[in-house]
């Protein structure tokens, strides 16, 4: 059991996807989307996201490395890619706006069509999107066959649970916390995100060349 769990990888991973879920983050827009709802109809629409992010975050995980294989798209280039993604999300949560274009047009949306918002776009984009899913891959890729079910799947479920439980306890945090503090804390988390953004873009780079042009990184090293 020892050998399935990666504590390091699950401590980096657990600071790395919550920085993305960023609990507090979305109790604002989840406040005014269910304004009009009762207090089941809100607890419901939390329990809706809270199971959503868990499936999609899970199943990342158990297969996210074969779906890259099946389109023929190597790790390193992948580790890049979602870097410059990652980057892009805590640049947006830097900003003085509360939220990125993008997520204002989801919510938007959600507004609009005052139908089943609870999956789209609560859930997908705005708690869960192609950030999540590239660290994911990023992270199941260090660890050994069956270690990132336990390591990563422990990590998915804890964020998870935080991420119902700031919803279903949304109201009270609100009052309790007060939107300039969610504005802090959410920068924090965006800081954070740069910096994991910038480690897979580094390393991603270093991995390709060693693919890609093999030796080149140690032949640089003895110059």
């Amino acid at each position: 059991m020892l050998d399935l769990f990666d504590q390091a990888v699950f401590l980096k991973f657990l600071a790395a996807i919550l920085a993305i879920f960023n609990p507090l983050y979305n109790i604002p827009i989840f406040l005014s989307m269910t304004k009009n709802c009762t207090k089941e109809e809100r607890r419901r629409v939390a329990l809706i996201v809270s199971v959503s992010v868990t499936v999609i975050a899970l199943i990342a995980v158990v297969i996210g490395e074969e779906v890259l294989a099946v389109f023929g798209i190597d790790v390193p280039s992948f580790r890049i890619a979602g870097g410059i993604i990652i980057f892009g999300i805590g640049m947006s949560m830097l900003r003085a706006d509360d939220r990125s274009p993008g997520d204002q047009a989801a919510a938007a949306e959600g507004h609009e069509r005052k139908l089943n918002f609870a999956v789209v776009p609560l859930a997908i984009p705005l708690t869960i999107g192609p950030g999540t899913i590239a660290v994911t891959i990023v992270f199941s890729h260090q660890l050994s066959h069956g270690s990132e079910v336990v390591t990563l799947g422990s990590a998915v479920l804890i964020a998870c649970a935080i991420v119902a439980l700031g919803l279903l306890f949304a109201d009270q945090i609100s009052r309790l916390v007060g939107e300039t503090m969610i504005n802090v804390l959410t920068r924090i988390m965006a800081i954070l995100l740069v910096a994991v953004a910038v480690e897979m873009v580094l390393t991603g780079t270093f991995n390709a060349i060693d693919v890609h042009y093999p030796g080149l990184t140690t032949q640089s090293g003895n110059n």
